[in-house]
This record gives C-alpha cells, sequence and structure tokens, in this order.
C-alpha cells in the first residue's frame, strides 16, 4: 500500500463509530441506487429535453455509449489486474468499519480501478459538454456523494477511486470528441424523433441501468450462466 492511500484511509478512519447516525447516512449514500446513479441519469433526461438541439442530444447519445464503454473497460481492468483487497479487508490497516457497515461486503472483489468513478465521472464529463454549469455539479456530485463514501467506508483506496474518475472522464473525452461525430450518432438522433414510441423505451432502460449500475443485467447474465452450466452438467 502506497502512503497516500494509508495516510487518507487512515485520516478518514478517525471519524469512524463516533456517530451511529453520520456512519448510516454515509452508508445510505452508498448503496442506495436512486441517490447514486438516478440522480444523474435524471440530469441526462433533462439534458435531453432542456437541450433539444440534435448536437446536444447527439452529446447525449455519445454519452450514454460512453458510459456503457467505461463500466465495460472499468470491470475487464478489475478481472485482469493484480488482485487488490478493499481497504476494509486488509488486515494491516486495522480499518475500524463504521456502523452498519458489513465486514463482508465485496470480499473477493477487486478494489481496482473503482467503477462507481468511472461510470459516473463518463457520465458528468459528458454533461459537461451540453452544460457547463451541471456538468460541474454532477462532477461535484459523483466525487463528494459518490466516491467519497465509498472511500469512508473502506470499500476503495483514494488511488481506486482517483484512477476510476481519470479513466471515466478519458472515455467521455473520447465519446463526445470522437464518437460524437460518427454518422450513426446523427441516425440514433433521428430515429428518436421518427419512432419516439421504439427510442424512449429503450432510452430509458438503458438510463435505469446506468442509474443502477448495471447490477440488474449483471444478475440476468450471473442467472443464466448459472442456469447454463446446469444445464450442460445434466446433459452429460
Amino acid at each position: 500500500m502506497n502512503s497516500f492511500d494509508f495516510e487518507i484511509i487512515t485520516w478518514l478512519n478517525q471519524f469512524s463509530q463516533h456517530s451511529w447516525t453520520f456512519d448510516n447516512l454515509i452508508g445510505i449514500l452508498s448503496t442506495n441506487h436512486l441517490l447514486k446513479g438516478g440522480v444523474l441519469a435524471t440530469i441526462l433526461w433533462w439534458a435531453w429535453f432542456k437541450h433539444g438541439s440534435a448536437p446536444n442530444r447527439e452529446h447525449v447519445i455519445a454519452t450514454l455509449l460512453s458510459c456503457v464503454a467505461g463500466f465495460v473497460l472499468a470491470r475487464a481492468m478489475a478481472l485482469t489486474l493484480p488482485f487488490r483487497l478493499r481497504p476494509l479487508h486488509e488486515a494491516s490497516l486495522n480499518f475500524f468499519l463504521p456502523h452498519g457497515g458489513n465486514p463482508a461486503l465485496l470480499d473477493g472483489w477487486s478494489s481496482f480501478p473503482s467503477d462507481h468513478a468511472v461510470l459516473f465521472f463518463t457520465l458528468s464529463t459528458g454533461v459537461l459538454f451540453i452544460s457547463r454549469r451541471v456538468g460541474v455539479f454532477a462532477l461535484a456530485y459523483s466525487a463528494l456523494f459518490i466516491a467519497l463514501p465509498r472511500v469512508y467506508l473502506g470499500l476503495h483506496y483514494p488511488t481506486d477511486v482517483i484512477a476510476g474518475a481519470l479513466i471515466g472522464i478519458a472515455v467521455a473525452l473520447a465519446g463526445n470528441l470522437y464518437i460524437f461525430r460518427n454518422r450513426n450518432i446523427r441516425l440514433i438522433v433521428s430515429w428518436s424523433r421518427e419512432k419516439p414510441h421504439v427510442f424512449y423505451p429503450m432510452f430509458f432502460l438503458l438510463s435505469y441501468q446506468i442509474a443502477d449500475m448495471f447490477d440488474s443485467s449483471r444478475a440476468l447474465l450471473g442467472g443464466v450462466k448459472m442456469l447454463g452450466l446446469w444445464l450442460m452438467g445434466h446433459q452429460n
């Protein structure tokens, strides 16, 4: 563990278990999808309708696609890079778990990088291309109400979050500077006007999955995988 992570984690951890109310409030911020992705997904819908010009809507589509790409990249990195224990599982830290914390939470899941930071900094950076003021709010919200609570609860090191944020920003910039120019993005926006009864249900489902951190999709894929393995085992 590097000294940067150690110093920040140790400093934050001194506030743990001082207040049942404060610790549980941080826990709610960290686990409630409505307070995390729900807020930022709502901002995307606001951007779609408030700034209804074709270029702004193209940025919304580019940002949505960037979010998917960023999340897939984050999960791929977590699975392929060297495994990193989360702070609450690191014995050398003597981490004091906040009130209401689950000591077994995310046990066996690598800490680096923070997929929360990747996903929501991708989304927030994309919003900057539509509204600078709202984009700055989204970035601040992602840092203070999504990323910081996960460090306080021992779910991530500061460098997990910083790396995730930088990855998210880079993915959003690539999506909104390069993918944005793709002809298919313009076709999707045109399609939204021609077939709104098809487009908006799909738009809702994708934004819902972002708000949900793709938990429903991952659970569904996990169930399908287990079913497939079960069927293969019975066939043999």
